[in-house]
């Protein structure tokens, strides 16, 4: 594992974090960049060694983060702060260490529960994970 950089990646996140949306540390930590579109929301990232299982790729727990942080900032986006009421992961292939990338969109937007998909993509720009979930609205 390249110590150096997840030193560096820590020690950022620790410098900038804020206790709000797209500032947190965890996304600092994991060095997460935000966009939106129509009803979008896609988060692009650099893997790195440190966010890995011991099978050299990506951990599922991250790739999990990932998706569930891409519909958490769709929801506040769009209709205000939400809480995860449940989260289905599917893993399709590996992620290794290169730019990757997972946008997420509704499936329904109900008035106080929502339902929405992310999709992962990994360094190839192939399809890795998929992920349904159920949100309830808090606003």
């Amino acid at each position: 594992m390249n110590e150096k950089a997840a030193r560096e990646s820590f020690e950022r996140a620790l410098q900038e974090h804020k206790p709000e949306f797209e500032q947190f540390f965890l996304a600092k930590l994991f060095g997460l960049s935000f966009s939106y579109g129509e009803d979008t929301c896609t988060i692009e990232l650099e893997s790195k060694d440190f966010m890995f299982n011991p099978q050299g790729t990506l951990h599922g727990g991250v790739i999990s983060f990932i998706l569930d942080v891409s519909m958490g900032h769709l929801c506040k986006r769009f209709l205000g702060a939400a809480i995860t009421l449940e989260l289905k992961t599917q893993f399709l292939r590996p992620v290794r260490t290169g730019t990757i990338s997972c946008t997420s969109s509704f499936s329904k937007k109900g008035n106080n529960v929502i339902f929405l998909e992310s999709k992962l993509y990994n360094e190839e720009g192939k399809l890795a994970a998929v992920a349904t979930s159920t949100w309830y609205n808090i606003e």
